[in-house]
């Protein structure tokens, strides 16, 4: 037979039980929203430390401009985060390279679903530190793209590697890995 004692301990595991789902509620609201704005918040610390930025074809000094001695082997990659219906591909996935010539590059870039999506590409090097040398002229990274269903758009990297490039680094892989945008997919 219940008591009133322990319908009181009842009533107040259930008010600790409520603060407890309120906080955890909170908790992942403030998660998603740092989340959220990682995105644009990554692309303003690639720019202000001149990481994986987009460099204007007259900052390059002439010296910049000269094929140097010897190749670098360029392998180009993609990676989309699991369960989003992006399908991204390399046209090119190997080259070899002169530092200081200008190199483009292709990525092939659908929206495998039913629906409208918004997504936008992070590039990332290995070795990491190859990041500082690689000069990007034009690059689709950073910037929210809208893709209608079914759709395919090609976008081109257009890249100068830096003659100071370290001897020790002979191979670069550049990749993008592709993120939805959460809360912009819809027809535009």
């Amino acid at each position: 037979m219940p008591t009133r004692g322990n319908d009181m301990d009842a009533m107040a595991m259930r008010r600790r039980n409520l603060r407890l789902v309120r906080r955890l509620t909170l908790i992942v609201a403030l998660m998603f929203a740092f989340a959220w704005a990682m995105i644009p918040l990554y692309r303003i610390v690639c720019d202000q430390v001149g990481l994986n930025d987009i460099v204007k074809a007259d900052a390059l000094q002439h010296g910049d401009l000269i094929a140097g001695d010897g190749e670098v082997r360029m392998t180009f990659d993609s990676t989309v985060q699991a369960g989003l219906p992006w399908q991204v591909q390399p046209l090119t996935t190997h080259l070899k390279v002169k530092p200081g010539t200008f190199v483009q590059v292709q990525y092939r870039i659908t929206n495998a679903s039913p629906h409208a999506v918004v997504g936008q590409a992070l590039p990332r090097y290995l070795p990491a530190e190859a990041g500082e040398y690689v000069k990007k002229l034009e690059c689709f990274c950073f910037t929210q793209q809208r893709f209608q269903p079914g759709e395919t758009r090609t976008f081109p990297v257009v890249f100068v590697i830096d003659r100071k490039l370290p001897a020790s680094i002979t191979s670069i892989t550049l990749a993008y890995t592709v993120f939805d945008v959460p809360g912009q997919g819809g027809a535009s």
